[in-house]
């Protein structure tokens, strides 16, 4: 199973550069992957980090490269994470794309819009229902925007 497409928007209370440097932070990427088990900054573009998912259908560990390509700060950026486990291999790219917007009181923010394609999905995960992996995925894109709203505040 590839192709499978999948994003959404998301409104942060903090300017769009700020937003963008946390997004590209490897270092803070890290720190936020759910079940890393270790993790590795290769280069100013790369990381490599294992984690061990908590999800039924995914047993194990994986091992994790993720790569930012397509750098046009404050507004744009390319993420692709390769992932292998024993049976699983599977490419995710997401686009992202910030513009200045304000909050419902008038506050200044950062408005994200994001697109996700997996563009592999091979050995067992490719059986997988495409509903349980969408859900899958939805909770931990969600957990990961909870931690930028977090360290957004603390900073803020």
């Amino acid at each position: 199973m590839a192709g499978m497409q999948f994003g959404g928007e998301e409104l942060f209370a903090a300017p769009q550069e700020t937003v963008y440097a946390m997004l590209v932070d490897l270092d803070a990427l890290a720190a936020g992957i759910p079940d890393v088990v270790s993790s590795e900054r290769v280069d100013d573009h790369t990381l490599k980090a294992v984690v061990r998912p908590g999800f039924s259908f995914l047993r194990g560990t994986m091992k994790l490269k993720i790569e930012l390509l397509e750098l046009q700060p404050p507004k744009s950026a390319l993420m692709r994470i390769d992932s292998q486990g024993i049976g699983v291999s599977m490419v995710v790219e997401s686009r992202m794309g910030l513009e200045p917007a304000t909050t419902p009181d008038g506050a200044a923010a950062t408005k994200l819009t994001w697109q996700a394609d997996v563009s592999q999905m091979k050995g067992l995960v490719a059986t997988i229902s495409p509903g349980l992996v969408r859900a899958a995925a939805d909770q931990v894109v969600r957990g990961g925007w909870v931690k930028l709203h977090e360290r957004l505040a603390a900073k803020g």
